[in-house]
């Protein structure tokens, strides 16, 4: 039974690893985001390690020349609502 649950984890970690990102607001601001993270710079990162910490920190060192693009802007909106209801189910499925 240990095992089996090793296995388990371990295959779950390198999906993870792997890039396999099934989250469709992740894959949204991958999509939305392509040409706002070339410009920065940001071409080769993934939601999940770090695009979105690289569009910011490019658009702090750039405030004057640099603005997201509208579909950007809305799929970080939609990214951004979703986890809040996403957090507040948990806070509400606690008590």
């Amino acid at each position: 039974m240990k095992n089996l649950l090793l296995l388990v984890i371990l295959f779950s970690t390198s999906l993870v690893m792997a890039g396999e990102n099934k989250n469709p607001d992740a894959q949204a601001i991958d999509q939305a985001c392509t040409q706002d993270a070339q410009t920065a710079g940001c071409g080769n990162e993934k939601v999940g390690t770090g695009l979105l910490k690289c569009l910011h920190a490019y658009k702090k060192e750039h405030k004057k020349e640099f603005k997201f693009s509208e579909g950007c802007k809305s799929a970080m909106k939609t990214w951004h609502e979703d986890n809040k209801a996403k957090r507040e189910a948990k806070k509400e499925a606690k008590k």
